[in-house]
């Protein structure tokens, strides 16, 4: 058993490009009572056990929005699965192909929540596939060089001939989907990688009902190399730059008191760097108050804070970045309002909205 200050294996990727047939969600998993119960493993008979060796991470801290998370790897070391432990009683379950397997997948994530509503994320190549519990196909997303775009997904039982499946608004499942890609979100976003970044992008609309608030359509949750999102969000690594020096100058000066302190002065460094640039596309620190046409003072009761944003109106896409300085990474109340505050700040439904967790010393 190790602590947070642990390091962290990345996973092993596959390159398979085949065609998808789609996951089995009866395939063969360890008995509940067990200790490893409901992880996958492989079918009776393949040979050599699944896993031939675990080790576990704590965070002792606190301040993750996880408590453990178990890794397991298999003869050759590349690594199987993983099975995080978030403290909100949710977990996520993920799968690694293993290195030159024939497998039309590379990595799965099955995001269970408290209520034990269940929602997998399957990656193959830029393709992310969506499945409830059940195991039926609920979407298809492939990402371009214009960020995410929908494929087509056939006739489903859930939706229309011929159409792709949409959760509908104001639905437990459209909620329950939102809570997965965010907290699987949250969980990637907790690691930091120089190749790839963390996204979640989503399509945003305005609502006149309270009730329905929230209810946007998911694009992608996962993993996007840095070179492919930088042709969407062009800003990343100014960003990325920003908060890298931010960090390192208020750690040199040290003239902060806690974590709070440290994190205010972090991000009017940002601040203040992307004020001074004067450009029209690229803001930082909007603040805003639902239902309000114009911007207002910082930090206004009641107003929600954007540390960078970037309109890329020629792609119709708005990039939300959020720089961090603490461990616990977005929550799903807080993904809506940037979102929405983003949404009014422009004036436009943009076809997508794509928030990144920037960390520092991620490039």
């Amino acid at each position: 058993m190790t602590d947070l200050d642990a390091s962290r294996p990345e996973p092993q990727y596959g390159n398979s490009s085949g065609p998808h047939h789609g996951y089995d969600p009866n395939q063969p998993r360890v008995p509940s009572g067990h200790s490893d119960g409901g992880q996958w493993t492989k079918t009776p008979g393949s040979g050599a056990p699944a896993i031939a060796r675990r080790e576990a991470v704590v965070d002792h801290s606190k301040q993750e929005s996880w408590g453990s998370y178990v890794d397991g790897y298999r003869t050759d070391g590349s690594l199987a699965e993983r099975r995080v432990f978030n403290r909100d009683g949710s977990r996520i379950d993920s799968e690694y192909k293993r290195p030159g397997s024939p497998e039309d997948w590379d990595e799965r994530h099955a995001v269970v929540l408290s209520d034990g509503t269940k929602v997998t994320f399957e990656n193959s190549g830029n393709v992310q596939r969506t499945y409830d519990g059940e195991g039926h196909l609920l979407s298809a997303t492939e990402w371009t060089e214009d960020g995410p775009r929908p494929l087509p997904t056939g006739q489903l039982a859930f939706a229309g001939p011929a159409a792709p499946f949409v959760v509908p608004l104001g639905t437990a499942a459209a909620r329950a989907l939102s809570a997965a890609a965010v907290s699987l979100f949250t969980w990637l976003s907790s690691g930091k990688d120089p190749n790839r970044a963390a996204v979640l992008a989503f399509k945003a609309r305005k609502y006149e009902k309270r009730e329905a608030r929230g209810q946007h359509e998911l694009s992608w949750v996962g993993y996007v190399k840095r070179d492919e999102l930088k042709g969407v969000c062009e800003k990343l690594d100014d960003v990325q730059g920003y908060t890298d020096k931010a960090v390192k100058k208020v750690l040199d000066v040290g003239d902060h008191n806690g974590p709070a302190a440290f994190g205010t002065k972090v991000h009017k460094l940002i601040a203040d760097t992307i004020k001074g640039l004067g450009k029209k596309d690229f803001q930082a620190e909007v603040s805003r108050i639902k239902s309000k046409e114009v911007d207002v003072r910082y930090g206004a009761k009641g107003s929600i804070r954007i540390d960078a944003l970037e309109n890329h109106s020629e792609i119709s896409t708005v990039c939300v970045y959020d720089p961090k300085t603490g461990e616990r990474g977005l929550s799903l109340p807080r993904t809506i309002e940037l979102a929405e505050a983003a949404l009014e700040k422009f004036k436009y439904e943009p076809n997508h909205i794509i928030v990144i967790d920037v960390r520092p010393g991620q490039k």
